[in-house]
């Protein structure tokens, strides 16, 4: 005799009860659905750690968060890594590693421009082939990138934007044009191997507002025209952002699916003032704000840093430094609003078609900015924190809220975290780790060291915007960062005890036990590959503080 329509109604309610008390189906809607996790990976360009968790000043004399979005629904919904380091703090390097999951020295791909580095780098190097999208898009993932890719994503020949298009994306709505010449109007998008725009005119400013005030991610035209030619709102967060939730809502989009949007801001454009455009309806919104000034703001002594340091910045800020750096502080935190609103809609649209729960949401930036710090403005390169370090917070299945790792970790590890949840081996050896095991344990300490390394080709400094363009390499293991330059000069922080970098204590009587540790591990760091890059060193000495 087959039971009732009520019966089986009750077998099955009690059968997922009991499932989900023995925590099958608890944080783990993968699990239940039998689907691989979606992904989602938000990067900025040049945010300075400072700015993620900043409060701005409107012209009501209010402060309100810059990125409330961001705070609220990843870094407090997830679990947040406060040691967070880009391989190098540049922009090509940084984004390639983000990418494959190797050191610049073992990807090849080291500087912006040229054979090594960028767009040309990209199609000529290895990494070309060897990178976690190409990896899910043949393990079944719909793979999609929105916004900017490499520096000089362009037809250098012609002259014109490009039509070739990088292997392992399946949606690809990027824009192109030459290294250096970024503009967030008037510039052009490769879209699936079709170039359009240019979207907006070229020619804007501050005064001379190109999109309506009114004009916003979710305005009735957007929908109907999402990122057409003729739209309103042409500002580049607002057009990558429609395009990547238009591709969440496609209906012929195949799940699971891995998706990156790389936005512009806050990076500098070409238009002045100094500093990025914010989208029109957030200008003036931090016009009262004070700059912060962290104890290494405009640091007072020097002498402590390698000579090199010391060479390129050789006299205090100026009051016209501190007029041109306000400035552009401000329209960083205006230009990361239109980032926030992003978030929300990409978040809020997860949740529509009903894959929130079984996705996880990356939040970093491809380096760090100095805003002031050891005399430095408006610039990165150097591998201080305020340049090397970032903020990076996940949120998905089975990562638990308000929750933070003071793990040391590195942009090589979001691949190999992916590749791992997503469940597939990568045809190449990735240096960097999962994750996985850091928000399951948040106390959990490893003594994995991260390396940072900035490979100019030249020998001599290249100043760029007071910071020089240095070559070095270094690591930073538990509490220490030792870095050591091209012409032999070394640095070393206890950031434990120097949160600010104030004192280089390479030398330092106190820190000799400390020095000897450290360099005898150094060659083994910098040289690693693949496992070698995961082995923990041995325990650490302390310093012997009076």
């Amino acid at each position: 005799m087959k039971p009732s329509t009520d019966i089986k109604r009750q077998l099955l309610a009690a059968a997922t009860a009991a499932l989900l008390a023995a925590g099958v189906l608890a944080g783990a809607p993968s699990a239940a659905s039998g689907q691989r996790p979606n992904f989602v990976v938000f990067q900025t360009d040049d945010q300075s750690p400072q700015l993620l968790k900043s409060m701005y000043r409107g012209k009501d004399g209010v402060f309100r968060p810059t990125m409330p979005n961001t705070v609220r629904k990843i870094f407090r919904s997830g679990t947040e890594f406060r040691n967070y380091y880009t391989t190098s703090p540049v922009c090509s390097p940084s984004r390639a590693s983000l990418l494959n999951g190797q050191y610049p020295r073992n990807n090849n791909l080291l500087t912006n421009d040229g054979s090594l580095g960028g767009w040309l780098g990209w199609k000529g190097q290895a990494i070309g082939e060897n990178n976690i999208p190409l990896a899910l898009k043949e393990a079944g993932y719909r793979t999609s990138h929105f916004g900017k890719f490499m520096n000089s994503y362009f037809d250098l020949d012609t002259g014109r934007p490009t039509r070739q298009r990088p292997r392992g994306w399946g949606r690809w709505f990027t824009a192109s044009f030459r290294s250096g010449d970024n503009l967030f109007y008037g510039y052009s998008v490769n879209d699936d191997g079709r170039i359009r725009g240019p979207f907006g005119r070229s020619d804007y400013s501050l005064k001379k507002r190109v999109d309506p005030p009114s004009c916003g991610l979710l305005t009735s035209r957007a929908r109907k025209r999402p990122g057409g030619p003729k739209s309103r709102c042409n500002y580049t967060t607002d057009l990558f952002t429609r395009q990547a939730v238009k591709e969440i809502r496609s209906k012929g989009n195949r799940k699971p699916f891995y998706m990156q949007i790389d936005y512009d801001a806050p990076h500098g454009d070409v238009r002045f003032p100094v500093g990025p455009q914010p989208a029109t309806r957030h200008i003036g919104k931090a016009s009262r704000t004070p700059l912060i000034t962290d104890p290494n703001f405009d640091e007072a002594d020097i002498s402590d840093k390698p000579d090199l340091v010391q060479e390129a910045a050789t006299s205090r800020l100026t009051a016209g430094d501190r007029r041109k750096l306000k400035k552009a502080y401000r329209s960083q935190l205006e230009s990361l609003m239109a980032i926030d609103e992003s978030v929300g809609a990409v978040i809020r649209n997860l949740r529509r078609i009903g894959e929130l729960d079984n996705t996880y949401i990356f939040f970093l930036s491809d380096h760090g900015f100095f805003l002031g710090e050891h005399r430095f403005s408006l610039a990165k390169f150097l591998p201080y924190e305020s340049s090397s370090s970032v903020s990076m917070a996940v949120r998905g299945p089975g990562v638990p809220e308000f929750s933070s790792s003071k793990e040391v970790v590195g942009n090589i590890d979001v691949p190999a975290t992916v590749a791992d949840l997503a469940g597939i081996e990568p045809s190449y050896e990735l240096d960097g780790r999962s994750l996985k095991r850091f928000w399951r344990d948040p106390s959990r300490r490893s003594r994995r060291p991260v390396g940072i390394a900035l490979f100019n080709p030249t020998a001599t400094p290249q100043l760029s915007a007071r910071a020089p363009a240095l070559r070095y390499r270094g690591y930073r293991v538990g509490p220490y960062k030792l870095i050591r330059y091209w012409n032999g000069e070394s640095e070393l922080y206890d950031l434990s005890r120097d949160p600010y970098e104030l004192s280089n204590v390479f030398g330092s009587p106190a820190y000799q036990v400390v020095s000897q540790y450290l360099t005898a591990h150094y060659d083994d760091v910098i040289n690693c590959v693949a496992d070698g890059c995961r082995e923990s060193l041995p325990p650490w000495p302390e310093p012997t503080l009076p």
